[in-house]
Order: C-alpha cells, then structure tokens, then sequence
C-alpha cells in the first residue's frame, strides 16, 4: 500500500471515529513528520482535521522544516525528537494528546509515549518504526536502509566511519521522485 493510500485510511479512521458533529468527542492532534521532511508535509491532513473541530499541531523535529537548527550541530537521536519532546512538556497536565508519526517520527512518539503517558490518548503509527525491547534505533535504521534497493542520490554522512548507521541523511531528488512521490502528480513534485 502507497503512502498517500494510507493517508487517506488514516484521514478516514479520524472522521468516522471523531466526527465533528460531535465536539465533546473533539482531539488535539500531534503530528510527527517522517525522515527528511517536515510540518509542512501534514499540509493535506491538518485542514481536513480542523474542519472536523479538532485541535491540530503540526511538530518541526530537530534541523528539519523551518527549525532553525542546522543538522549537524545535532549530537544524538534525541536531539532531534526534543522539539517534541518540549511541546509535551508543556501541555497542561490534564490534557491529553492524540500522536501521529510517520516514518521516523515514529521513534519521536514512542519517546514521548515512554515519558509522557498521561498526557497521551492514542498514538498512530503511520508505516512508522516503532521501537521495542528487543528492537532499538540503530537496529531499525540499519533495516531501514538495507530494505532500499537503491540509495539513489541520498546523501549520507558518518560520524564513526561508514561501518555505523549514518548520523544524518537526506533524500536526493530522483530518490524523492521515484521512490517517495512516484504517485504525485508532477507539478506537485
């Protein structure tokens, strides 16, 4: 199943259980992008949840959409899920939160559901890695790159030589163009 299909079956779930005709039913939702990309990449979904009455927060991860710091001054994984991680921390202690993650976003939303469960109601895990027990992060992205059959234009950098899972990565174009956004149309690419 594409990406934008899932959306749709998540944008689906989120009106049949939380219709707006009923605003006692109404959530705050957090949305966690995935792997190189942003807010802005909610900019379908955060409409649509709005107009059903919900309250909707689009999260920039660490050096990503308009966060204005650069990547590599980051150090570790958790500097870049803080953004997050300093919103939780900030909500009222009765408020309680709906997470979305997508892609990497997922291991921003396990932290934040390790550190903050009572500020959380539910957590959507959209083709999103999910940490466990037995699963960590290097783990997960050292699969996560070995399950590409092309790296394309991606580019790469490490911290303790190329043998380590890369400290940083970004998706090239043509990555971007057939393997990402295949679906889009191209004016929107």
């Amino acid at each position: 199943m594409h990406e934008n299909q899932k959306l749709v079956i998540l944008i689906s779930l989120v009106i049949f259980y939380f219709p707006s005709t009923a605003p006692e039913l109404a959530k705050h939702f957090v949305l966690v992008h995935g792997s190189c990309h942003g807010a802005w990449s909610w900019y379908k979904l955060v409409p649509l949840l709005k107009s059903g009455g919900h309250n909707v927060t689009a999260i920039d991860l660490a050096g990503s959409g308009v966060d204005p710091q650069q990547v590599n001054t980051l150090r570790s994984i958790s500097d870049y899920m803080k953004p997050l991680r300093e919103f939780m921390g900030l909500l009222p202690d009765e408020e309680r939160v709906v997470l979305v993650g997508h892609s990497l976003g997922g291991l921003a939303i396990s932290q934040a559901m390790e550190r903050f469960p009572h500020k959380i109601s539910a957590a959507v895990f959209v083709t999103a890695a999910m940490p466990g027990p037995t699963l960590d992060v290097s783990i997960l992205i050292q699969k996560a790159l070995s399950d590409q059959d092309s790296q394309m234009d991606n580019r790469y950098t490490y911290d303790d030589g190329a043998s380590s899972p890369p400290t940083t990565f970004t998706f090239g174009p043509m990555f971007l163009c057939s393997k990402v956004y295949q679906l889009s149309p191209p004016d929107l690419r």
